[in-house]
């Protein structure tokens, strides 16, 4: 069940980190601080109760689950 926290700011910096290839690029096309993305990304992830990304060494790879969101997001977005 999706938790009611979740919005679409949530999905919106999602979409744009995985755009970007990482919270930092995302961060920075989004024009607000790393760790304001990272805490969107935390609450978008307990919503839907699923990782969304993964460490893939120095930098984050999107999940398979990710990968589902990210597809429904191009398509919102």
């Amino acid at each position: 069940m999706i938790d009611p926290g979740f919005n679409y700011r949530h999905l919106y910096y999602f979409w744009v980190v995985a755009q970007a290839g990482g919270v930092g690029r995302g961060a920075a096309r989004l024009g607000v601080a790393p760790q304001t993305v990272s805490v969107q990304l935390q609450a978008l992830e307990r919503a839907i109760g699923v990782a969304l990304l993964k460490p893939a060494g120095r930098a984050l790879a999107l999940t398979e689950a990710g990968e589902a969101v990210r597809r429904q997001a191009d398509q919102i977005f």
